[in-house]
């Protein structure tokens, strides 16, 4: 049990530092790194736990008849379980923390098309409408050569 409050002390403080560091970033972005280190460390750690766990099991199948093998099993078993719901809940966030962001960058393509596009003036209809004032050319628009005398 305490190397789970260790490894879940340890989570929340490599929050901080990654918020901390990605301050350049949009807060979609720097909330999806932050999961994605979070959902990183607690993979790390249920993989040790479960490295443990096939130790143990090792040494069980080696002596069966140690008590005490079998309950630290028992504890190393709960330790794997709550490991685990605790990555999948990690996995949930950094998917949900993805598509947030995607959501943002959707935003901000949409943004920059219209902006592109350029803003429509009222005052006329059609293709008029994409003129910014009177004079101007539109791409692919040529201006006719007439001589004036």
């Amino acid at each position: 049990m305490k190397k789970l409050f260790l490894v879940t002390v340890c989570a929340a403080g490599s929050f901080f530092l990654s918020a901390c560091s990605l301050s350049g970033g949009s807060a979609a972005q720097s909330m999806a790194m932050e999961r994605a280190s979070a959902y990183e460390g607690m993979y790390k750690a249920y993989m040790e736990a479960e490295e443990r766990y096939l130790n143990l099991l090792f040494n069980i199948e080696r002596m069966p008849d140690e008590e005490e093998l079998w309950s630290m099993k028992r504890d190393q078993m709960k330790e794997l379980v709550q490991l685990r719901e605790m990555m999948l809940n990690a996995r949930t966030e950094l998917d949900d923390a993805i598509q947030e962001w995607e959501k943002y960058l959707i935003e901000k393509q949409a943004e920059a098309k219209q902006d592109k596009s350029g803003r429509f003036n009222p005052n006329f209809t059609g293709t008029d409408a994409l003129r910014t004032s009177p004079g101007q050319l539109l791409p692919g628009e040529i201006r006719s050569k007439k001589k004036y005398e």
